[in-house]
């Protein structure tokens, strides 16, 4: 080789380092630290044992780009117990998704663990304790990912975290539902009676429902005294002028709460779920599971102030958030659902069905066409998500059930304790119908994955990390195994996944 073209070789050699050193990945490093302290979020009781994260409770949101590198370090502050966090939705190596003792090593007492990952995504995510039932005491906040090129046009983020709140320690609550799973019907007064029933005309309906030990319709096992958008029940979240566009990321980091969200009396242009952008839809209200995050763009359309109200699904209480200024707008109270309203399993066949139309028709909701409840059957998926056909298919039938009356909840008969694995082979398409026996929601989450959620739409049928079960209720799944590890996948109700819907996807 001549001298001329060794020099060449080596200016381009000396030219492809400079260039990797610049181009390469932005490391963004957080540090968390966990402890315990006093605080009063109902505004009736301070309480001290909440868990917070650097001081607060929610935690601090966590912003990257797409392709960072994540270097985030947990610090276990807590004198007397370990933690751990989860990073909810995000794709990531098994060993960095921080369930204890399974894929991740618990954070004990005054220690400190480093999670370090690729971005390798864009969207609205969250991250929470995946211990005990730290979620509920204060270990949650919002993961915030944007994408390397803004292709959505919008003046202003707005994260919003919804929450529920027990002054009531949630070991107790465990506890109490443990003796009596309707131990909190009481405190929301939603004691069902023979008379009531008599009262309702619902007699026969009554009487099936205590039979089969469910109860009637279960919107929420748990009295709680305060629904919360970021750690409070009312507050202004962001100052506008008309015109200008935000884009509202909601997460819904309740522990045992779904919620009705609305906006003033305006329908919400909807253009993301679980993080993934989907075809923008309009809607009047949303429906959202524990752990859905959706995304809103919204465009100012006058000076004034607009109430972005969060409603917990059996009607108990609701947390306020406002945008804009001048004359507040309010958004439109809910109807209390029928204690008494009876299942129409006649419309329940195996996916075919709405379900955001039987959720309303249950609770005695008056619908208008002009109002529309989103949920997961009405989202079309921006581009194709089905699997190629060469794919081996693995199919598998989830029934999920439990008992009120122990307050014991299952999957296909077992809980966690009792049948602990589903195993399943890398490059399968692997395909879950759900099965929802009982009178409640369920929303099954899966770590380190996306599924489709089969609907209407077919090819196009939307992407998440989380879906909705309905009561009676049947949903199908897929996914691609291509994320080898052990995952856990359970309910997201925190007291349904302690008590036994849970299991761990293994390959």
């Amino acid at each position: 080789m001549c001298i001329s073209m060794k020099k060449k070789f080596f200016f381009q050699f000396i030219f492809l380092v400079f260039l990797s050193f610049f181009v390469q990945a932005k490391t963004v490093h957080y540090d968390l630290n966990i402890s315990k302290g006093q605080i009063n979020l109902s505004g009736k009781k301070t309480v001290d044992w909440a868990l917070m994260v650097n001081g607060g409770i929610p935690a601090p949101t966590l912003e990257f780009t797409e392709g960072d590198d994540a270097e985030i370090v947990v610090h276990n502050q807590l004198s007397d117990e370990e933690t751990s966090v989860h990073w909810h939705g995000l794709l990531l190596p098994p060993e960095m998704d921080g369930v204890a003792y399974v894929n991740t090593p618990p954070i004990h007492p005054g220690q400190s663990y480093t999670f370090r990952f690729k971005i390798r995504q864009h969207g609205t995510f969250w991250y929470h304790s995946h211990t005990m039932l730290q979620e509920q005491k204060g270990v949650y906040g919002a993961f915030i990912i944007h994408p390397k090129e803004k292709k959505i046009k919008y003046d202003k983020d707005l994260v919003v975290v919804l929450s529920d709140w027990s002054d009531e320690n949630a070991d107790q609550i465990v506890k109490n539902l443990r003796k009596d799973g309707d131990f909190y019907l009481y405190k929301k007064d939603s004691v069902r009676s023979w008379l009531g029933a008599i009262q309702a005309h619902s007699l026969g309906n009554f009487l099936h429902n205590e039979w089969i030990g469910m109860g009637g319709m279960d919107l929420s096992d748990v009295g709680y005294d305060a629904f919360l958008i970021n750690g409070k029940q009312n507050s202004q979240l962001l100052n506008t002028k008309p015109g200008e566009k935000i884009r509202i990321r909601i997460i819904n980091a309740a522990a045992s709460s779904y919620f009705y969200v609305s906006l003033g009396k305006l329908s919400m242009k909807v253009i993301s779920a679980d993080g993934i952008d989907i075809e923008p839809v309009e809607a009047k209200e949303l429906l959202m599971g524990m752990a859905e995050t959706y995304d809103v763009l919204f465009e100012v359309p006058q000076k004034k102030n607009y109430e972005l109200r969060a409603t917990s699904q059996d009607i108990t209480g609701f947390t306020s958030g406002w945008i804009g200024e001048g004359v507040k707008v309010s958004a439109e109270d809910k109807t209390l659902p029928d204690l008494y309203a009876p299942m129409d399993h006649a419309t329940m066949d195996h996916g075919t069905m709405d379900h955001s139309k039987m959720d309303h028709s249950m609770m005695n909701h008056d619908m208008t066409d002009s109002v529309q409840t989103l949920t997961v059957d009405k989202i079309k998926a921006k581009i194709k998500t089905d699997f190629p056909k060469k794919n081996p298919t693995y199919d598998l039938k989830l029934i999920l059930d439990g008992s009120m009356q122990r307050y014991i909840w299952h999957i296909n008969g077992k809980a966690i304790y009792q049948d602990r694995n589903i195993i399943i082979k890398e490059g399968d398409v692997v395909r879950f119908t759900f099965e929802n026996k009982t009178m409640m929601h369920h929303p099954m989450h899966l770590h380190g994955h996306f599924f489709r959620v089969l609907n209407s739409n077919n090819e196009y049928s939307p992407l998440k990390h989380t879906v909705d079960v309905p009561p009676h209720g049947t949903r199908t799944i897929e996914f691609l195994a291509n994320e080898p590890g052990e995952w856990m996948f359970h309910c997201h109700n925190l007291y349904h996944m302690k008590t036994g819907m849970a299991r761990f996807v293994k390959y």
